[in-house]
């Protein structure tokens, strides 16, 4: 179950990664991404409708979405979450503001997130054990909708594999990171991340988080760990429960020997 991680636990835990800054901030910076940009996995990392999400300009909620059949209460106090799962490094920075006092940082509050490897997997579950998705409209997960684990489904995990899931806490300045991979795809769905935010032991949010899609496509089809399977055969306008407008990570590649991309998300909560 979660807990309330404080202290030295969450002292440890909140040991800042790389972080290098957004593009615009070093010009010099930004010449150098347009050079290796313009080829290997270019097109989705410049301009991406997923700015203006990441860095809201009004004080927004972010929307509840289906938690899915695949969530796993399990208090994973980790940072890498990849348990030596192969892929695209991908390191996700989540910031927390409460949009009932101007979007002021959340310290302490404990971010979980789950998906799938490179191959459409989830941790827990075999390919055989694994139920459908659910398809259509967003059942919520403890937002509105139709039942407590979107659609109604919720698998039990068949083995204790816990790749590529993980908690953090969130520091003064209301941001945590995760180290993970570029999740893969599995039909019907886009390409996306699950999460919850908790504040001590109340759920304050359960939503999903998608990436471009033309981005998705590169690196499904220019990575080796995803290119057997190839691109997924479903965009965000196609997904069920991204809706019309879905919460798109911001995405750009750190300045390092891996490659790695960084995500970065802007979550508005009600914390009153």
């Amino acid at each position: 179950m979660l807990r309330d991680f404080a202290g030295k636990e969450r002292q440890m835990a909140n040991k800042p990664l790389a972080y290098a800054g957004p593009i615009a901030a070093d010009d010099g910076r930004r010449r150098f991404l347009g050079g290796v940009l313009g080829g290997s996995l270019g097109t989705g990392l410049m301009g991406l409708a997923g700015d203006a999400a990441a860095r809201p300009a009004a004080c927004l909620l972010t929307p509840a979405l289906t938690e899915g059949p695949f969530y796993i209460d399990q208090a994973l106090l980790r940072r890498d979450i990849r348990d030596g799962r192969p892929g695209q490094l991908l390191q996700l920075r989540l910031v927390v503001v409460d949009t009932d006092r101007g979007c002021a940082p959340v310290d302490g509050a404990l971010a979980s997130i789950w998906h799938c490897d490179a191959g459409g997997s989830y941790s827990g579950y075999d390919q055989g054990s694994m139920p459908p998705p659910p398809a259509g409209g967003p059942g919520q997960g403890r937002g509105p909708g139709a039942g407590p684990d979107g659609g109604g489904m919720h698998a039990v995990p068949a083995s204790a594999a816990r790749f590529l899931r993980g908690v953090q806490p969130t520091g003064p300045d209301g941001a945590t990171q995760f180290l993970t991979i570029y999740p893969g795809w599995y039909a019907p769905r886009a390409v996306h991340i699950h999460l919850k935010i908790h504040l001590g032991k109340t759920e304050v949010l359960t939503t999903q988080l998608f990436f471009d899609d033309a981005l998705s496509r590169e690196v499904h089809l220019q990575h080796a760990a995803y290119r057997a399977r190839g691109a997924s055969p479903v965009q965000n306008a196609q997904d069920g429960i991204a809706g019309a407008r879905p919460n798109l990570l911001r995405v750009r590649r750190l300045r390092d020997a891996d490659g790695t991309l960084e995500g970065e998300f802007t979550l508005g909560i009600a914390r009153a």
